[in-house]
């Protein structure tokens, strides 16, 4: 009798046990790094973890093989994206940020975006998340219903908002304006659910006045519902800001409550002291998105002084029209070069802090570094397989620095969420996930390309 639904054995076994990012983590943190390690899994969950031995292969109903050149580490946890998106890929680039948003995303979303287009882009998403070994999202868009319905259907883990601005939406010419009826039946819908967690996303200050601000404090905190939203993108935004209310936009928001709530702040890169204290005391966390910010000529936040301040830093890719991509191994490479450029030294921050801030901090950003960011006895079997056994990748002198440094994200192999295998080799076979359904949505998107 087979004691572990899924067991697998690793050539290096990198766990990220529990040390958070903020403030000083020396080069030499291993995040448990260990080596010919198995993990055994039952229920969707870790069992065990101890060194292998070749008695656990025969206990174990499937098992996988990780044993030569190969990398077991956590699912990666993006904090910010809108998945949908993915049908804009390569729209309106190289625009200055005001043009490119309020001039042709804007303006084609509301003439474009339906359920059909939500599910379509989302679904194409969540292919490109389980290729690039990333297990868990932080989902801001349209339709978020249909949006839930595929990260389940998909098997990935998934906090997804309804989205809240003042002007009316794509969704609101079918789905209505009260917002109170969309959030509560969302939340009423998800309830209990393992695999989706409902938020409330107010999209960003500048397109929310005070009166709906209050509205989602309001409702997160009678709903107990963490809130994702836009933050301090640029620099007019803070400037306007500040010239239309006499307050930063951190300010504001703390003024209308919204820091009641536990709040995830996509991009956050013109914080002043004040808003830096204001976001720690209230347990807020920052979703930083290196390559969004440069593509659109944003900035760079100073992750490395956030991390210094005790302020929470997950990591995040943006949409796919403003990356152009959902790859998290892209993101740590740019991430903490930036830093290192920006802070003004090689170790303002190094290689193990984006990892960390990739997986468990991402997790812990999200209010779910108890069930999964993190390889550990009890918590989800969210994991994946990285190859090594590649030219770029060898010789294997460093395990985390080649997989920040050197993965293109290409080499994860395998991913795995709930202990359900979503691609083995590089094949898709989840039972939402399959390679025939990739080929058909592949086709659906073809047919797109050029339309808009």
């Amino acid at each position: 009798m087979s004691q572990f639904e899924l067991g697998i054995v690793g050539d290096y076994f990198v766990p990220v046990t529990e040390c958070s990012t903020a403030g000083a983590v020396a080069a030499s943190d291993r995040l448990g790094l260990t080596r010919n390690t198995f993990m055994g899994v039952s229920g969707g969950k870790i069992v065990t973890i101890e060194p292998f031995t070749e008695v656990l292969r025969s206990r174990c109903q499937k098992f996988i093989d990780a044993s030569r050149s190969k990398v077991v580490l956590p699912g990666l946890v993006n904090t910010h994206t809108h998945l949908a998106m993915s049908l804009f890929r390569g729209l309106h680039d190289d625009l200055p940020f005001s043009e490119w948003l309020f001039q042709n995303i804007l303006p084609l979303e509301s003439r474009v975006v339906d359920e059909a287009f939500v599910r379509l882009g989302t679904r194409l998403s969540l292919y490109e998340c389980v290729r690039f070994g990333t297990t868990t999202v932080n989902d801001m868009y349209f339709y978020a219903d249909a949006a839930a319905e595929e990260v389940s259907r998909a098997g990935l883990r998934g906090l997804i908002s309804q989205v809240v601005l003042s002007a009316q939406s794509p969704e609101c010419r079918v789905l209505g304006s009260d917002k109170k009826r969309l959030l509560e039946r969302l939340v009423d819908r998800w309830k209990g659910s393992e695999t989706v967690r409902v938020g409330v996303a107010p999209h960003a200050p500048y397109t929310c006045s005070d009166e709906t601000l209050s509205w989602v404090a309001a409702e997160a905190k009678r709903l107990q519902l963490s809130v994702h939203t836009h933050l301090s993108e640029t620099q007019f935004e803070v400037d306007q800001s500040i010239k239309q209310h006499g307050l930063t936009p951190v300010q504001r928001f703390q003024r209308l409550g919204i820091f009641d709530s536990p709040v995830i702040a996509a991009h956050s890169i013109y914080l002043t002291d004040a808003d830096i204290r204001i976001m720690v005391a209230s347990g807020a966390s920052v979703s930083h998105c290196p390559d969004s910010n440069l593509k659109l000529s944003s900035g760079v936040a100073p992750v490395a002084q956030y991390l210094a301040s005790r302020l929470r830093v997950g990591l995040g890719t943006d949409g796919a029209a403003s990356n152009n991509s959902l790859n998290l191994f892209g993101a740590m490479n740019l991430g903490v070069k930036l830093q290192k450029w920006v802070g003004g030294s090689n170790t303002a921050m190094v290689a193990s802090q984006v990892l960390r801030m990739a997986t468990i901090d991402g997790a812990r950003a999200l209010g779910w570094d108890s069930k999964t960011g993190s390889l550990e006895v009890g918590k989800n079997a969210d994991f994946i397989v990285v190859d090594l056994d590649y030219p770029h990748l060898q010789p294997v002198n460093d395990v985390i620095s080649h997989l920040v440094y050197s993965t293109t994200g290409l080499e994860v192999e395998t991913t795995v969420c709930g202990g359900v295998v979503l691609m083995r080799d590089g094949e898709f076979c989840g039972s939402g996930l399959s390679g025939e359904d990739f080929e058909n949505v592949r086709d659906q998107v073809a047919s797109l390309a050029g339309g808009f």
